[in-house]
């Protein structure tokens, strides 16, 4: 949100059909660990270190990469971004936004800057928002444009976000689909699955032979450990092709004597 008016400033064209270009030059918070702001701010080294800044993110193809003193320990990125309305800029959504939630999960502040702060790093911003914060773009927008008022994607980055809305929400129903519980999950189905095999099982003639079996023997039967029992020579069925085969090589064995 604009608090100084000194580092808020519009370069008013001379044509009046031409609507200024405003800039912010603050260092806007959108949430504890995002931050968003121009250019020229991020060249002032101790204002982002006054922040405790651990992640610096250009989002702008034509500036160049503003690296910091290694002691800082603050890392930079940049993606070469331009803001054109038929930019693909969602291809980039996911990498920017993954970098941001895994700087936040690490307790790490990310800023965000493009050359006015206005338009890229705001689209950023908002597919960080739709993407780890689940919020409907509308919401997500109003959230931002009231804490940095110049806030405005072009409109073909805003077409592209609408999209990225509607497919994150697909993921996230998608995913809501299954139980919270991926263990208690996985033994239900291993359950069903036992409980199928079981009932295929139990119409097997071989075992409803023993289950009768079972089923039969009192508690006075006496059951020989089986080390114990006379081991019995079951039949053998031969097929008559077998036995055939077994009849020629037994006339050439007795060639061969």
């Amino acid at each position: 949100m604009i608090t100084d008016s000194k580092s808020f400033t519009a370069s008013v064209a001379p044509s009046a059909n031409i609507l200024p270009i405003l800039v912010d030059y603050n260092i806007s918070q959108i949430t504890p660990y995002l931050y968003v702001t121009a250019e020229d701010t991020v060249r002032e080294f101790s204002k982002v270190f006054s922040y405790g800044i651990g992640c610096v993110i250009n989002v702008a193809q034509e500036l160049p990469q503003i690296m910091f003193p290694p002691q800082t320990g603050i890392e930079s990125f940049k993606y070469p971004i331009i803001d054109t309305p038929m930019f693909p800029v969602s291809h980039y959504f996911d990498i920017v936004a993954d970098r941001i939630a895994v700087n936040t999960a690490s307790n790490r502040r990310t800023l965000l800057y493009c050359r006015q702060g206005r338009s890229r790093s705001i689209t950023f911003t908002l597919a960080y928002l739709i993407k780890h914060h689940h919020l409907p773009l509308p919401t997500a927008y109003s959230l931002v444009k009231s804490r940095r008022q110049i806030a405005q994607p072009n409109v073909g980055f805003w077409s592209q976000l609408r999209f990225y809305e509607v497919t994150q929400q697909k993921m996230i129903a998608s995913i809501n689909g299954y139980p919270h519980h991926p263990v208690t999950y996985g033994a239900q189905v291993f359950n069903k699955i036992s409980n199928g095999l079981d009932s295929i099982i139990a119409q097997l003639p071989i075992v409803n032979t023993f289950t009768h079996m079972r089923g039969s023997i009192s508690e006075n039967t006496k059951i020989e450990p089986y080390h114990y029992g006379r081991k019995r020579r079951q039949s053998v069925y031969s097929h008559p092709d077998d036995i055939g085969h077994r009849a020629n090589i037994l006339q050439r064995l007795n060639f061969l004597k």
